[in-house]
């Protein structure tokens, strides 16, 4: 691990000067609904790094992780109210259940190709939110309420300070973030962007692509799943249609695609990009009846369109160029 750290010097600078902004910022603007903002950029970071690892790095597109997303969210929610379960053990219940079932649905979608994949994680999604929609036992449409009185705030992950979520959701973004610069270079992951560059080239090679494929599809599924947990400790209550529809499962994909596909940071800046567009336009245009989401929409599309690296790509390609301009005045002096 040292050895890692010291080849990548520079970009653990640079994360170590990131957190102290991101620690220091919410004591400087303290504004509630800009800690509750912090709080749901945390979140969005976390699923949009989930889904990058099967989507930005193996290249099987998937529109159907709000399943995981609410895996996660109903496993805390559930054994809290039954058991009493702490969710700082339940999220990893949660993280257990999503790779269980990543693993079994894993083996015939991860079969299917391009479109049809999406479809089908489409179809397999919609099939579990109608499942909770009509199971009497996770609450139904009802939904279920998290909040538990008179139990320690900090066992419970139940905050009175709406501040110590965004602490703690941001402890989850930086674990994970590191997680995947570790695996970034690791031979996991040098396979599946082989696999996503050219499936029957990569098995021709002898990687085992159905293996590779169901693995990713899993830890995938386990950091989507963590996301959920966490969005569920953050408002204490959740219901079918909050978590496990088709906009859930967009708004995953496109945290990442806003961001960059297969990149470290990626998903992190897309989150920031598209949740601060999406809470501000829903308080201050959602009165006048869509006009809220016909903005976001529009936004998201130009993005997509005119940035279709995503917004990390406009930092690297002005850093190539800054890059080849101090090459060429080098060539120039030493010429």
């Amino acid at each position: 691990m040292g050895k890692f750290v010291s080849n990548n010097k520079k970009w653990f600078m640079g994360l170590a000067a990131c957190l102290v902004v991101a620690i220091l910022f919410p004591q400087v603007v303290r504004v509630r609904f800009v800690w509750n903002l912090l709080s749901l950029i945390m979140v969005w970071a976390v699923v949009g790094m989930g889904w990058n690892v099967i989507g930005g790095y193996c290249g099987q597109v998937s529109n159907g992780h709000s399943l995981f997303y609410g895996i996660g969210a109903y496993t805390v929610a559930i054994t809290c109210q039954y058991w009493k379960i702490p969710p700082w053990i339940s999220i990893w219940l949660g993280v257990a259940i999503s790779v269980a079932v990543a693993f079994v649905v894993g083996k015939p979608l991860l079969r299917l190709k391009g479109h049809v994949f999406a479809i089908s994680t489409m179809a397999l999604a919609e099939c579990a939110r109608i499942i909770f929609v009509n199971w009497k036992w996770v609450g139904g449409a009802t939904g279920v309420y998290i909040y538990t009185k008179g139990v320690n705030e900090y066992l419970y992950m139940q905050f009175k300070n709406p501040l110590n979520y965004y602490y703690v959701f941001l402890i989850f973004v930086v674990a994970i973030l590191i997680l995947i610069k570790v695996l970034d270079k690791s031979k996991f992951f040098y396979y599946l962007r082989t696999i996503k560059g050219n499936e029957m080239a990569a098995e021709s090679v002898g990687i085992n692509a159905a293996k590779y494929k169901n693995r990713a599809y899993m830890l995938s599924a386990a950091i989507v799943s963590i996301g959920g947990s966490l969005y569920a400790q953050f408002i204490l209550y959740i219901d079918p249609s909050t978590m496990m529809t088709l906009n859930i499962s967009m708004m995953i994909v496109l945290t990442a695609v806003m961001g960059g596909v297969g990149t470290v940071e990626g998903p992190i800046l897309g989150a920031i990009v598209l949740t601060t567009i999406s809470e501000y336009s829903r308080v201050y245009l959602g009165q006048y009846g869509g006009l809220d989401l016909i903005l976001y929409g529009v936004l998201v599309i130009l993005i997509v369109l005119f940035v279709p690296g995503g917004i990390l790509s406009i930092f690297h390609k002005w850093s190539e160029k800054r890059h080849a301009s101090k090459q060429g005045k080098s060539e120039v002096v030493g010429g």
